[in-house]
């Protein structure tokens, strides 16, 4: 059965047909070791359900590329979140006599945007699709007589709390299951329903059930899995209320699905490979947050109460410690429709009581939620509709009271959340609040930023954890105050003294382009009126082979040198995850010209991009192109025909449409 698609051949194929952009994702990029902790698993956009394979021993997403032993294919997990990930719910393992067998890797896997196949060593041959909350995986008997599927109904990839599961019939069983979240934060629950389609004898032992089937007429047996937070009836009205749909209409639904968002952004120019790593970048911006409604409109809240979402689509699994930084101001761009559905999701998140990581119920696999004042800001003052920020306002200020204050990056990063809280005060005519929320923002960062960064030491700056940072160096987190870059420059006695600071950062090789806290700093210069200095180094970011010093906690022993994106299994640096799309989200940004540098304005910073044209579909009818004709550095840019002054342009600019050229 060797119908699958190598990794070595998805790279030639290019040179037989022309592209579509869905053509140039590859799911396999990033899914080695730990070089992005991405996977290829089965799904829709904002899907629930993340069908999947699970190599032996399993990384934080379940899969790695380079592992051949197979331990099982689960439905859930988190792309890129470090610690021991969260998910791998209900594992399928298919086996002939319960033997130990491997992947085919080079010859059979194949996965595309709501697909993924492989054919086994034991000539089993696996096919998995999905839904937004149902996993459809068909287990080919090849030329086996019978075979046997063990669920797991207590894999985890973090610590499982319960389990149980009752057989209503022969042909379906019901369970539910409550698991930790990711770095064992909080927990999520799910009920599930279970369909399958050919006759089996059935062996439990404690939380595997053994399924064992014979050949008979059919080539595969397939099993069906629906979730739901709600309950096990809901999960079983889910897998009934999709039971009428094939297993190809499904495979067709979910593809078409990503065509339309991969569509979002249309590119001209550039090589093959930089567009197999954009479009698989895109294509991870929309995996997250999840989508945790039920078909009757009814999601669990943080209480674990359940509630109607009234005129909007209840999302879940939230990583904002990380993506509010380039992911959600993506999608508040390229998918506003959805994404005002999102920014409800946190409004209500806010009302049923929202904790700085996870709650004990939350509607699927999760991380952490701060920074969400500055999410809703942003989206706010992008004019993304439904954001009732007046209903949450006291629910934001008891978060703003409690926020860290234990390290220096702690100050920082509440000094960044308080500025956030003094605009939305303004915003809703609360003035005096807005004044004190500024005013305690601009003392809390300048204090911790004359004592610990402004005076430059070699022998601490450079320092991982040091002063008790979370990760990261002084010199990385130096220049975490993006809102106030003119209060920066003052600092060190001018804009000329603060440009050549930022040099001596990037010449030496202190950026760490592995992790979150600095990758907003070769976007600074442009606001230092040297807009060629972020050409620059976003440009060597993007293409040159680069000495990388730092791990996620540590100086790399040795440094690493290579390039940070790259379109193939070991995709980034070592130790650089993803991050829930983070990371796949820079690379999309840096690569059209723009960047979010303050999250909480409604403005990008725009520079060359990557490509000789870009084109937005925002989806309201519009279309923005960027066009890059010039050949050096330095550039001048011209909005529908003006010269642009500085590098900024307006969120208007954009989803009203029109042309961005630089000369």
């Amino acid at each position: 059965m060797k119908f699958f698609v190598s990794f070595g051949l998805f790279f030639c194929m290019h040179i037989i047909y022309a592209q579509e952009n869905i053509d140039y994702v590859n799911l396999f990029v990033g899914t080695a070791d730990d070089f992005g902790q991405n996977h290829p698993a089965a799904c829709v956009p904002f899907g629930m359900v993340k069908a999947g394979p699970d190599t032996d021993p399993k990384s934080h997403v379940g899969y790695n590329y380079e592992r051949a032993i197979l331990h099982g294919f689960s439905i859930n997990r988190v792309s890129g979140a470090g610690c021991g990930g969260a998910g791998g719910n209900l594992s399928l393992r298919p086996s002939i006599d319960g033997e130990e067998y491997i992947f085919l890797h080079k010859g059979t896997e194949r996965a595309v945007p709501g697909y993924y196949g492989v054919d086994l060593s034991n000539g089993i041959g696996v096919q998995l699709s999905a839904t937004n909350n149902m996993s459809v995986q068909r287990f080919f008997f090849g030329r086996n007589e019978s075979l046997t599927i063990e669920l797991d109904v207590s894999s985890s990839f973090e610590d499982l709390l319960t389990s149980s599961f009752e057989f209503l019939n022969e042909d379906t069983l019901v369970g539910t299951y409550s698991a930790r979240n990711v770095c064992n934060k909080g927990r999520y629950i799910q009920s599930y329903a279970v369909a399958i389609n050919e006759p089996y004898t059935v062996k439990v032992a404690e939380n595997k059930i053994g399924f064992h089937f014979k050949r008979g007429n059919k080539s595969f047996v397939e099993f069906r899995i629906a979730l739901s937070p709600i309950g096990r009836q809901t999960a079983l009205k889910e897998l009934k209320k999709q039971s009428h749909l094939s297993f190809d209409d499904i495979r067709n639904t979910a593809y078409k699905r990503w065509e339309k968002k991969l569509n979002k952004i249309t590119l001209k120019g550039g090589t093959y490979l930089e567009k197999v790593m954009f479009y698989t970048s895109l294509y991870r911006c929309f995996l997250n947050p999840v989508n945790a409604t039920s078909h009757d409109n009814l999601y669990l809240d943080s209480q674990g109460e359940i509630n109607k979402a009234d005129n909007f689509v209840y999302y879940s699994s939230w990583s904002l410690w990380d993506t509010y930084r380039t992911r959600f101001p993506l999608l508040s761009l390229i998918d506003p429709f959805a994404y005002s559905d999102i920014c409800k999701s946190l409004v209500a998140l806010y009302q049923s009581g929202k904790p700085e990581w996870s709650s004990n119920f939350e509607s699927s696999p999760s991380v952490r939620t701060e920074h969400s004042i500055l999410v809703l800001l942003d989206a706010f003052k992008k004019g993304i509709e439904g954001i009732s920020l007046e209903k949450i306002y006291e629910k934001m200020e008891e978060e703003a009271e409690g926020l860290p204050m234990r390290s220096p990056d702690n100050h920082l990063e509440t000094a960044y959340d308080l500025w956030g809280m003094g605009h939305i005060a303004k915003e809703l005519g609360k003035d005096s609040d807005a004044e004190r929320y500024f005013q305690k923002a601009s003392q809390i960062w300048k204090n911790v930023w004359k004592k610990k960064f402004k005076d430059i030491k070699e022998e601490t700056f450079d320092v991982m954890h040091g002063e008790g940072l979370y990760e990261g160096t002084l010199w990385q987190y130096r220049w975490s105050v993006p809102y106030d870059i003119n209060g920066l420059a003052l600092m060190v006695g001018g804009t000329e003294n603060l440009v050549a600071q930022l040099k001596y950062f990037f010449e030496n090789e202190l950026y760490n382009q592995g992790n979150e806290p600095d990758i907003h700093a070769p976007f600074i210069f442009g606001r230092l009126n040297r807009p060629d200095l972020t050409n620059k180094w976003v440009a060597s970011i993007l293409k040159d082979s680069m000495n990388h010093r730092y791990g996620t906690h540590d100086h790399f022993k040795n440094p690493y040198t290579g390039m940070a994106y790259k379109a193939a299994p070991r995709a980034f640096i070592p130790e650089m995850d993803d991050d829930d799309g983070t990371m796949s989200a820079w690379f999309v940004w840096a690569s059209i010209g723009l960047y979010p540098l303050v999250v909480g304005e409604p403005y990008y910073d725009a520079f060359k991009p990557l490509f000789d044209e870009v084109i937005i579909n925002p989806g309201n009818g519009t279309l923005f192109r960027i066009v890059n004709n010039s050949i050096t550095g330095r550039s001048r840019m011209f909005l529908n025909d003006k010269k642009v002054d500085g590098v900024r342009l307006s969120h208007d600019d954009i989803i009203n449409g029109g042309l961005l050229i630089f000369k």
